[in-house]
């Protein structure tokens, strides 16, 4: 055999020999399983997820917990307002505002010794769907304390609710005032006329008394039949009456252990997912040199030629 013939058959037709060409494939197939998960990694993230879930289960086990008590109020909408929706839900809205106002639970943080915005962070107030029904909620850290904060604030409400409105309360200061004035008028009326028999008195002068008599009288009259209107529009009773007295909710309102069981295990999965993702960047970045490594092949050395 000739030595071209030799350096043939030792040659594959691409010029790499053939030895060097499968240690080349070898090289490929292996390199091809990097970067990929390996039952560590995976065993790894699984770990992390469990270990998040169990610390939240803990956490809500050993956790002080918070207890709630729940009343509601029914707001019955003045008849004189029809059907208009939108002055309908701002009346609502504003009872709302009023039971999480200071004028509620300021002297009610005061007794407890705590600051407002503490007491206002623990009491939440909603209106119950396509209702008039006002669901109050207070929330402490004993279920008698939850109860007798709750009751307080729906007394201190109702007490606030059942005050006459601004309208009313001015137009009682202006009856008082006007029927005062009446009553002096009449007093100086009666006085002119024994003056005026007299002769000590003009009548010109009891004659505008009685005619300023005439207009106080008058105004009393007006003023009086402006308050029955507003009497009679509230004639259903109260605005504000309490539905539901306060009770205590069974469970704790926080924590709760499933749900910090919850958010634990989803800590875990994202810190899983940040362990993963470096191990796979770790072990493609090991991978990346031995593949290129195999890839470079040596140049053919000729068989010895024959002597």
């Amino acid at each position: 055999m000739g030595y071209e013939e030799q350096l043939q058959r030792s040659v594959g037709t691409d010029g790499v020999p053939l030895q060097r060409s499968a240690n080349w494939l070898e090289r490929r197939t292996e390199g091809r399983g990097a970067g990929r998960l390996t039952p560590r990694l995976v065993v790894l993230a699984l770990t992390v997820i469990l270990l998040g879930a169990a610390v939240g289960l803990t956490g809500g086990l050993v956790w002080p917990k918070t207890y709630g008590a729940r009343a509601e109020i029914l707001y019955l909408i003045s008849q004189d307002q029809g059907g208009d929706t939108l002055r309908q839900d701002r009346q609502l809205s504003t009872q709302l505002v009023l039971l999480k106002s200071r004028a509620v639970l300021g002297p009610i943080a005061q007794k407890q010794g705590q600051q407002f915005e503490d007491l206002d962070n623990d009491v939440s107030v909603q209106v119950l769907d396509n209702s008039e029904v006002i669901q109050v909620e207070a929330h402490r850290f004993t279920e008698l304390s939850a109860m007798q904060t709750l009751q307080a604030i729906i007394d201190r409400y109702l007490t606030l609710a059942g005050q006459p409105s601004g309208v009313a309360r001015n137009l009682d200061t202006q009856l008082a005032t006007t029927r005062q004035n009446t009553a002096q008028l009449q007093t100086r009326e009666q006085q002119l006329r024994t003056a005026v028999l007299a002769g000590t008195a003009t009548q010109a002068s009891l004659n505008d008394t009685r005619a300023q008599l005439t207009t106080s009288l008058d105004r009393d009259k007006a003023i009086q039949a402006r308050i029955d209107e507003i009497r009679l529009a509230g004639q259903v009773g109260p605005h504000a009456q309490l539905l539901t007295p306060p009770y205590s909710l069974p469970d704790p309102v926080f924590p709760r252990p499933l749900i910090t069981a919850g958010t634990g295990a989803l800590a875990g999965l994202i810190m899983a997912g940040a362990v993963v993702a470096v191990g796979v960047w770790r072990r493609r970045g090991r991978e990346r040199p031995t593949v290129a490594a195999s890839t470079v092949t040596a140049p053919a050395q000729p068989p010895p030629r024959p002597d």
